[in-house]
């Protein structure tokens, strides 16, 4: 793995212990954001490890990461999936219109969703 792509992986295994933090203190809106920003580290880690270059927006991400999963890199498409489900709730986390809260099962299912996308990732970059 490039030292870039150690770096993003670095950053998305903060963000997920951020997480597990927030879970823990039963802040759950935290725990669901965090772990949304660890998988898209995570994600920046796999696509540059694959490209050699990292989208900056969280739709660009998105794009090139489900543009390696069609070309073929294996990935399970659920999993995946976690990329466009994380970003909707940290966005009506972050700017609403309508408050947002998660409960402890979604924060769980969040953080459980986050850890097994982490593995993946690295599994995924040579």
């Amino acid at each position: 793995m490039s030292p870039e792509a150690v770096n993003y992986m670095t950053i998305a295994e903060a963000a997920y212990e951020r997480a597990v933090r927030s879970f823990d203190a039963k802040i759950y809106e935290n725990a669901a954001r965090d772990s949304y920003t660890a998988v898209l580290n995570a994600a920046r880690a796999v696509i540059f490890d694959k490209t050699t270059t990292a989208p900056k927006t969280h739709s660009g991400t998105r794009s090139k990461f489900f543009g390696l999963v069609h070309e073929g890199m294996p990935f399970d498409a659920e999993l995946a999936q976690f990329l466009r489900e994380g970003f909707e709730t940290k966005q009506g986390i972050d700017y609403g219109p309508d408050v947002i809260f998660v409960s402890r099962e979604q924060a769980e299912e969040y953080l459980n969703r986050a850890s097994a996308f982490i593995r993946a990732a690295r599994a995924a970059c040579t």
